[in-house]
């Protein structure tokens, strides 16, 4: 068996999902994000709003990296930082009328993306992969 390259084999299908997706948003006329945006934009699909850290949270990140993520989201227009009304030190992360217009897309590339993965894998093999995947996840 080839257990010993796990760790490679999970890299080199991240890369390749990656890139699919990409390739996926391009062909919907979506430039400028990347992958690593996905997490963001799905969590402000389902939240009207949300600050910093809870971003960080929902897309298991640390704050500084979503700083960033989210300051290439504001400049291509899909988000925008709005004071928080509880407190106006902070402010809230929250989709643009364009960010939002990306809803449809984000959603038919998932689906793209899952039957993708899922190609040619009974929904029994699913389930031990996913029950695998969370072992190997739960052991770091």
């Amino acid at each position: 068996m080839e257990t010993n390259k796990i760790v490679s084999l999970i890299g080199d299908a991240r890369v390749k999902i990656n890139g699919f997706l990409v390739l996926e948003l391009r062909r919907r006329g979506i430039d400028g994000l990347a992958p690593s945006h996905g997490g963001i934009l799905h969590h402000l699909f389902n939240n009207e709003a949300a600050a910093m850290k809870d971003l960080a949270k929902a897309v298991r990140r640390d704050k500084s990296t979503v700083t960033t993520l989210v300051g290439k989201l504001i400049k291509v227009g899909y988000v925008e930082k709005v004071p928080c009304s509880d407190d106006q030190r902070s402010y809230l992360v929250r989709l643009t009328r364009q960010g939002e217009a990306l809803r449809p897309a984000f959603e038919e590339v998932s689906k793209v993306l899952l039957a993708r993965v899922w190609q040619g894998i009974d929904p029994a093999e699913q389930e031990d992969v996913i029950r695998i995947l969370k072992k190997v996840a739960a052991n770091f």
